[in-house]
């Protein structure tokens, strides 16, 4: 995934996050704040690669991202550097799949992400304001 496509892929998914996709998802919170395991399935079933989890904030939970091509994404990394959530992440890479992460999400809102990815996907040629991008 080179600069273009990530850049294309944040935007649509910053404009994907909502309360529909995350019961954490606030105007006073970052829009990738609890969206961790639907980004990573709906990454993972966009673009192949891999699902892999690391221990979530704390030592409590877990935190899903992708692997693509030899490279590690997390499209939701910069919740943890929320004021008030700061959490050093450390990646352990373990190998994950969708039935494990779609385990952490309430049910609808992997299926209200992928829908509202694939829209926002295809129309991701308007800028938006992005928090730090953490890859």
């Amino acid at each position: 995934m080179d600069n273009v496509l990530y850049r294309k892929v944040r935007q649509a998914l910053e404009r994907s996050w909502s309360a529909e996709t995350s019961v954490c998802f606030s105007p006073d919170a970052f829009p990738s704040y609890g969206q961790c395991a639907q980004t990573a399935i709906v990454v993972w079933e966009t673009f192949g690669g891999e699902i892999l989890r690391t221990t979530g904030w704390h030592g409590k939970g877990n935190h899903f991202y992708n692997h693509l091509n030899g490279k590690r994404y997390d499209f939701t990394a910069d919740q943890f550097s929320m004021p008030g959530y700061s959490y050093e992440l450390t990646y352990e890479d373990h190998q994950s799949n969708a039935d494990e992460a779609e385990c952490e999400a309430l049910p609808g809102q992997v299926d209200a992400l992928r829908r509202a990815f694939r829209l926002a996907f295809n129309d991701a040629a308007q800028p938006i304001h992005q928090h730090g991008l953490a890859r």
